[in-house]
C-alpha cells in the first residue's frame, strides 16, 4: 500500500511540474506575440509568484522590454491555468526630441 501511495504521490509531482512547465512555455509564445502587436522587444521573462484571487490560483509572470531599443521596461501577466486574466505596462515616455 506504501508502494501505491509513493508512485500516486511521485505522478502527482510529475502533472504538476509538467503543468508550470507548460504554462511558462505558453506566457512566452504569448508575450512574444503581444509584443510583437505593440512593437516592442522582448528581453526576458520570468515566473514571479503564484497567488490566491478571487478564489482562484494566478500565475504571475513578469517581463522585460524595450520599445526604443534602449530603455528597459518591465510589466506583468497574470495566467489562470492557460487563460490571460491582465497584462500590465507601464506608461512609456518618449525620449526628448534633439529639436527642442
Amino acid at each position: 500500500m506504501a508502494e501505491l501511495l509513493g508512485l500516486l504521490a511521485l505522478a502527482l509531482l510529475g502533472a504538476g511540474i509538467w503543468q508550470l512547465r507548460r504554462q511558462s512555455e505558453f506566457a512566452n509564445r504569448w508575450l512574444v506575440h503581444y509584443c510583437k502587436r505593440q512593437q516592442f522587444q522582448l528581453l526576458s521573462v520570468y515566473r514571479y509568484r503564484f497567488c490566491l484571487r478571487k478564489g482562484r490560483w494566478l500565475a504571475h509572470f513578469r517581463f522585460e522590454f524595450s520599445h526604443d531599443g534602449m530603455q528597459r521596461n518591465e510589466g506583468e501577466l497574470w495566467l489562470a491555468g492557460l487563460r490571460v486574466v491582465e497584462v500590465s505596462v507601464p506608461v512609456l515616455r518618449e525620449p526628448p526630441s534633439p529639436m527642442l
